[in-house]
């Protein structure tokens, strides 16, 4: 059976995360930690991402990602924008069964055409990354060489299974953990592994592109590995975008860029907001299991919700998340008065939290279902859970 084919909208922003198989504590090295920040930027450069916060654990990555949309003077048609957002799924005619059926007689829709193209001085900007740019030149030249014999056709079409690569979350994820398994299993066999690296696929959840939202996602990320006891601080471990903002250089540079963008204020301001949310500590009387019973009840309490009428959905979505006389439970006749907490306070207590295919508020995620590409999975069969049930709201930057 085919494999589902993952949530992916233009101009989005995505947490995405992958494991090394059996977590294997593979990525312990420093420098193999220093390889892969090199990595994740050089590929962000080829795919045309933009990348704005990230965590280099032993076992696993974190990144927050940008995928825009393809400029307008790489179109190859005008007014015809492509559909670059969709090149990673699954083609229709991948998830038809073996046998024919003649009670539907669909034709299986072809994968998305490419749209767009480079010119070969940004070809070789965008492949020096990966390959090296005496590599790069040499492939660009080829072209050259086979357009003068009279073969354009062959290098367009390698051209197009480039751009293809480009612009799409689930192609940039495919080039990072491929160049990441070089790493291990390279011909040579130096670092004494084989065969697969990582642990299935990686997860990717869709990001309501607010401040708030982007910046308990990017504190979510940068809180591991205190979460993990191998730090005192985000800004201790040295291999998270956060700490790299803290220190010197042109890559700490970009890291300080980046949150600028994301949180539309300078950087003292965005650091001072960062440091408020690491600093949101939980009430002293709530626990993991607490919170997610929380986040259990206020999901079911959702999915309710969208059965009854707008009145009545008014009514209920005005209370505020985990908090307020609506968010109560009663069990056996007693009401217990669910806690208020906030979304940077539970990441001091779990990682757990962010569950499902979005996070963000439900208006989003209706936003983000109705965007799919035409010919592909119906929205009814996507989930829409979220993490509703904390306070999408950053703490003062004061409180720091």
């Amino acid at each position: 059976m085919a494999r589902k084919n993952r949530m992916s909208i233009p101009d989005a922003f995505y947490h995405v995360t992958t494991r090394i198989a059996h977590r294997e504590m593979l990525l312990a090295g420093e420098a193999v930690k220093d390889r892969i920040m090199e990595i994740i930027y050089s590929t962000a450069i080829f795919s045309g991402v933009e990348v704005y916060a990230w965590c280099i654990m032993d076992n696993h990555l974190h990144i927050l990602v940008h995928v825009p949309r393809v400029p307008g003077e790489l179109w190859t048609e005008e007014g015809h924008e492509p559909d670059a957002y969709a090149f990673g799924m699954r083609p229709p005619e991948c998830r038809e069964p073996m046998w024919p059926s003649p009670s539907t007689g669909t034709v299986p829709r072809p994968r998305p055409a490419v749209g767009f193209t480079l010119e070969d001085d940004e070809f070789v900007e965008r492949l020096a990354g990966i390959y090296g740019r005496e590599r790069a030149e040499r492939r660009v030249d080829g072209w050259r060489r086979l357009e003068e014999a009279g073969c354009a056709e062959r290098a367009m079409a390698d051209r197009e299974r480039l751009c293809r690569r480009m612009y799409n979350i689930s192609q940039f994820m495919k080039t990072l953990k491929e160049r990441v398994t070089r790493i291990f299993n390279s011909p040579l066999g130096k670092a004494g592994h084989e065969g697969a690296l990582w642990q299935g696929r990686f997860h990717s959840g869709v990001v309501e592109p607010t401040a708030a939202v982007l910046a308990i996602v990017a504190a979510y990320i940068e809180f591991n590995p205190v979460k993990a006891g191998i730090a005192d601080a985000p800004g201790s471990w040295r291999w998270s975008s956060f700490s790299c903002a803290l220190g010197d250089g042109p890559r700490s540079v970009v890291c300080r860029r980046m949150y600028e963008r994301m949180l539309d204020c300078p950087w003292e301001e965005a650091r001072a907001r960062m440091e408020a949310i690491f600093a949101d500590r939980l009430p002293e009387d709530l626990d993991s299991e607490t919170l997610h019973a929380i986040c259990e009840r206020y999901a079911a309490r959702e999915d309710a919700q969208e059965d009854k009428s707008e009145a009545d959905g008014e009514a209920k979505t005005d209370c505020v998340a985990s908090g307020g006389e609506e968010a109560s439970g009663n069990v056996g006749g007693v009401a217990h008065a669910q806690p208020r907490v906030r979304a940077s306070q539970a990441i001091h207590v779990t990682l757990q939290v962010f569950r499902g295919a979005f996070i963000g508020s439900v208006k989003f995620a209706r936003w983000a279902l109705s965007r799919l590409p035409g010919g592909f999975p119906a929205p009814g069969t996507r989930s829409a859970r979220m993490c509703s049930a904390l306070l999408w709201e950053c703490p003062p930057a004061c409180a720091a």
